[in-house]
């Protein structure tokens, strides 16, 4: 997984996509489906009221379980 490999964690808050400012799931969602696999991004996460930068690398959504 992108996001762990990129050292993201349970319970962190995204607070930015490649510094735009996300406000809430549904604009961080609308962020990453303009974006493309492969792309390197940043995050700007609140983690415990510790602002944390992380960079990684988008990969495929997996498939849903049937």
């Amino acid at each position: 997984m992108p996001a762990a490999a990129a050292g993201l964690k349970a319970g962190d808050v995204i607070t930015a996509y490649n510094g735009k400012t996300v406000l809430n799931a549904d604009a961080l969602t609308a962020v990453v489906t303009q974006s493309t696999v492969g792309e390197h991004v940043t995050l700007t996460v609140n983690r415990g009221g510790t602002t944390k930068h992380l960079t990684m690398t988008l990969g495929n959504q997996p498939a849903a379980a049937k």
